[in-house]
């Protein structure tokens, strides 16, 4: 029975960093759309943007997912926390998951980069996919936060 306890106090207490760094305003916006596809090992590829400070970056995901079978396309929408700097929205996010998609599924995610910046996603799943492992996503912007911002901030060339 001790043991019981200790691990639900375990489970509320992990779930409330969760929590915490949704309590508020989002620091950016963020929607994409992903194919995957897999036979024991899984690839999925895709693109999206973010809004962040006003202004939209486009950024490519890729992932690799084990224990994987089927086909199948995600589209998703998404807020950002603990983003400061953009710089810091690419990277690893880590996904533990497991599920069936017949058709058309869904549901919610929360994904953490090495960087601390926390995704909340609410997708939705076309086609036939069982997953019973984990995987990773890897986010790369599609151009250096350097460039784009110069870019912004230089304006139209004459």
């Amino acid at each position: 029975m001790r043991y019981v306890r200790i691990v639900v106090l375990a489970a509320l207490v992990a779930g409330t960093g969760a929590a915490l760094a949704q309590d508020g305003q989002p620091d950016a916006r963020m929607e994409f759309s992903s194919t995957s596809f897999g036979l024991v090992f899984g690839f999925s590829q895709g693109q999206g943007t973010l809004d962040f400070q006003s202004r939209k970056h486009a950024f490519t995901v890729s992932g690799i997912k084990v224990a994987t079978l089927g086909v199948a396309r995600v589209d998703a929408l998404g807020q950002v926390y603990r983003l400061r700097d953009l710089a810091d929205f690419a990277g690893r996010y880590v996904v533990i998951e497991g599920g069936l998609t017949v058709v058309q599924g869904g549901g919610n995610a929360v994904l953490r980069n090495e960087k601390g910046v926390m995704l909340y996603l609410q997708n939705v799943q076309y086609g036939l996919e069982l997953t019973l492992g984990g995987g990773g996503v890897d986010i790369a912007l599609t151009e250096p936060p350097d460039a784009s911002s110069l870019a912004a901030e230089s304006g139209p060339a004459r």
